[in-house]
């Protein structure tokens, strides 16, 4: 069977399918890693809702299409990241057993902590070990609980196929985004003694934080404030469209009324990490979090780095998905990768998936 998988090993690119637009990412399956291709088409506003709806069908085939049209990949088969209020994770706790036994029980355990009709969905998980906060004397363990709904992954892998491409993979951002960590991070987790380590990742339509304990992601929650909204909020207290407020955030962000705008949201958006990582540890046996890494376009915003580094209960730390990718492809100028160091996780870690893993 190794003989076999060798054999039928094929490249994956990564597609990051984002409110903002889509980004695509080929990193080849050798010892040592090479970025091969990276490519990103913008979608226009409300092409995909802050939700995740995908409310243009044609419009984001299109992307697709146009993406590898110009793209020097090599495969159209991909590793497509699901995303959006269909796809969700959560930390539970359940009487220690095998995984053959927790998969013959998954379905009965999940209907009592997802927003689904069990038979609606497609579920997942991780036993991420012993429970570190039980009163029962029973033995329990702690695992990692994902649930997809089967309507969207459908549609999802429809939408791909209808621009030419073959999804190999459907994976969860988080998924993606720990995978990106761990490719280029272990080695850094051990030399430091990191056992704990936060990723956030400043999306346009939403933030994503995930925490990874070893090389193991182990939580993951969207929040809200998110590249997008702070455009509407910027909008409605300059008292102009939503457009204009985003070509006014990117290019007036230093203009003292547009910054005081901005650090507010900044504020808001740091206290909401801040809330989620307490629930994490309220959950954990850790009591501390050693590292923050972050990525994700709306980290440029102006002041957001400021209010962070204030408001964080760790060190942060610049998340880079080709830190120990080497090398890079013809097509892929010094702006590309410039660019793929900070919108190009996700993608990067879809990308590093290999033919064969469970989807």
């Amino acid at each position: 069977m190794q003989f076999l998988d060798v054999i039928l090993k094929k490249q994956l690119v990564g597609v990051d399918i984002g409110v903002s637009g889509i980004k695509a990412l080929e990193v080849s399956q050798t010892k040592v890693p090479q970025l091969i291709a990276y490519n990103r088409i913008p979608l226009p506003w409300e092409a995909i809702s802050l939700e995740g709806e995908v409310r243009n069908r044609a419009v984001v085939v299109d992307a697709l299409k146009r993406l590898f049209a110009v793209g020097s990949f090599s495969s159209k088969n991909v590793a497509v990241g699901a995303f959006g209020r269909s796809i969700m994770s959560k930390r539970i706790t359940v009487p220690v057993m095998t995984e053959e036994e927790l998969e013959h029980q998954l379905y009965w355990e999940a209907e009592q902590y997802i927003p689904f009709n069990a038979s609606e969905v497609n579920l997942d998980f991780a036993i991420l070990g012993p429970a570190s906060h039980t009163l029962a004397q029973e033995p329990k363990m702690d695992v990692l609980l994902v649930a997809a709904k089967k309507e969207f992954i459908e549609s999802l892998k429809s939408m791909v196929r209808e621009a030419g491409l073959e999804p190999v993979i459907i994976d969860t951002q988080a998924f993606a985004l720990g995978n990106a960590f761990e490719h280029n991070y272990a080695s850094w987790i051990k030399e430091q003694g990191a056992h704990c380590c936060a990723l956030v990742d400043f999306g346009a339509g939403s933030t994503k934080i995930s925490i990874v304990e070893g090389t193991r992601t182990s939580f993951h929650r969207d929040i809200q404030p998110s590249g997008s909204r702070c455009s509407e909020f910027l909008a409605d207290r300059l008292g102009v469209t939503v457009e204009e407020a985003e070509q006014i955030k990117i290019s007036q962000g230093t203009k003292p009324q547009v910054r005081n705008i901005l650090t507010d949201y900044a504020h808001s958006l740091a206290d909401e990490i801040s809330r989620t990582l307490d629930f994490f540890l309220s959950q954990s046996h850790d009591n501390s979090i050693d590292a923050i890494f972050h990525c994700g376009g709306a980290v440029q915003m102006e002041g957001i780095m400021e209010v962070l580094t204030k408001k964080m209960p760790a060190p942060l730390y610049p998340l880079n998905p080709i830190k120990h990718v080497i090398g890079s492809g013809q097509g892929i100028n010094r702006t590309a990768l410039d660019e793929v160091t900070v919108l190009g996780t996700v993608a990067t870690g879809l990308s590093l998936r290999k033919w064969g893993d469970q989807s």
